[in-house]
């Protein structure tokens, strides 16, 4: 993966260049090649009426302080992506935050790290949406947690976002049901690639 050259790399160079290394870091809660599942919102949008859910990302590049990702999520029966830009910001009151936009050049939302538990890689983030706060829990996939479970850090979203909405954007089956879309993907590209052999052997 690129990104993780780029984020051992770029600091050293920050600091030689005088510039703020914090400012380059990707924040610890997203610095991962494993997915990370959105699991809990107080956005209500965010599950379009409860049509939308199964939210994971998947990093793909980082070079200084902008970063790449990928967006997956199932919309009734449809699987949907998105691809995603972000740049990292300077800490805020000495939390990570990053700006995440869905084209290049163009705000769409400032989030905050509110939480991090870096044992059970569960976060809780913020970010501000029409003057109003919303939160969210982000998990790594290999900590999450049974069927049934809470969320490790799902008290510090209590307390962080006392009185605000909890709408859940993850559910047991989503990594079943993730498998069998990254199967019909598989298969997909591999059709593809027989085709696209037959058309030249032809």
């Amino acid at each position: 993966m690129i990104y993780f050259t780029a984020a051992l790399l770029v600091p050293l160079v920050a600091m030689a260049c005088g510039e703020s290394a914090a400012r380059h870091n990707l924040p610890q809660a997203i610095h991962t090649e494993e997915r990370i599942w959105i699991t809990m919102t107080t956005d209500g949008n965010d599950t379009d009426s409860g049509k939308n859910r199964c939210y994971y990302t998947l990093f793909n590049f980082q070079e200084g302080s902008t970063f790449e990702f990928d967006e997956y999520y199932k919309e009734r029966r449809l699987w949907r992506k998105n691809h995603l830009y972000g740049n990292v910001n300077d800490p805020k009151e000495g939390k990570s935050s990053f700006t995440v936009q869905r084209q290049q050049g163009t705000e769409w939302r400032d989030y905050i790290v509110e939480f991090w538990d870096d044992n059970t890689k569960c976060a809780v983030l913020s970010y501000t949406k029409d003057d109003v706060k919303n939160c969210q829990i982000i998990v790594w996939e290999s900590k999450l947690p049974q069927s049934g479970y809470q969320f490790s850090c799902e008290k510090k979203y209590d307390e962080i976002c006392e009185g605000l909405p909890k709408h859940s954007l993850y559910e047991h089956d989503c990594l079943r049901q993730r498998d069998e879309f990254l199967r019909e993907e598989s298969d997909l590209a591999s059709r593809q690639g027989q085709h696209a052999t037959e058309g030249r052997s032809s």
